[in-house]
């Protein structure tokens, strides 16, 4: 495909992925407007081709138009610090509040009058038990995922990212509810959250498998994605080399 190397090339530099997608479309057509203009001229096609890319520039020229343009940069490759480092904290407690307020919303329509104790219905207990798994295995996974789509799009180090995922499942996974239902007729259901990691530690062993089930849905397929791009290189199109496979009309 052409201006695929340019393409991967404003990536890697940080341009956001849609201004770079922009920018190789603007010049797809502008090469073949070019083009068209040699052709009318007189040209054959090979040197029509030829004059079109030496009046649009070379590679480093066109990077250049828009990598001196820092407000094409993405925000992850202008403070990744702020989107993989604080947007993954921020984003998983974010899960937390979800869990809380889903289970806030049964509690109050099971409560008969507003300064009376809710009567929970008898499926409560497995209700709690669902959304503490969706909380600390579901919803890590989907962020993780995002954050690692997002960086791979963004042709991010992995530094940033991998950090991220990490963070994700391990504050994520790492959370552990407590159910305790009513005792005597009079009293009310007890629901606990807290972070295994500390202590007294309790279920500890169910919390590290959820982590590593974790990272190995997120961190590793994307470090493993990294290593083998590394060591694949960027794929050279051959339309790069071979100028008469460069424009399209």
């Amino acid at each position: 495909m052409m201006f695929d190397r340019l393409h991967e090339r404003l990536l890697t530099a940080g341009i956001a992925p849609r201004h770079a997608r922009r920018y190789i479309t603007e010049l797809r057509e502008h090469a073949s407007d070019l083009t068209a203009e040699e052709m009318a001229a007189g040209c054959s096609r090979i040197d029509a081709e030829t004059r079109a890319l030496a009046r649009l520039g070379n590679q480093d020229e066109l990077a250049q138009a828009l990598l001196r343009r820092g407000d094409f940069r993405s925000w992850g490759a202008r403070a990744p610090w702020a989107v993989y480092g604080i947007g993954a904290v921020l984003s998983t407690l974010a899960t937390f509040v979800v869990a809380l307020a889903t289970i806030a919303a049964i509690i109050e329509t099971h409560r008969p009058a507003p300064d009376a104790h809710p009567v929970l219905p008898h499926w409560f207990g497995n209700a709690v038990t669902i959304i503490s798994y969706v909380q600390s295995l579901v919803l890590p996974l989907l962020i993780g995922g995002g954050f690692a789509v997002m960086a791979a799009r963004q042709r991010m180090p992995a530094l940033w990212p991998s950090l991220a995922l990490l963070a994700v499942g391990v504050l994520g996974a790492g959370s552990m509810w407590s159910i305790q239902p009513p005792a005597t007729p009079d009293s009310q259901w007890s629901v606990g959250i807290g972070f295994v990691l500390f202590p007294p530690y309790m279920h500890l062993d169910t919390a590290l498998g959820h982590i590593v089930v974790n990272l190995m849905l997120t961190l590793l397929p994307y470090l493993s994605w990294h290593a083998w791009r590394k060591a694949m290189g960027t794929p050279v199109p051959k339309g790069l080399d071979h100028p008469d496979h460069l424009i399209e009309t």
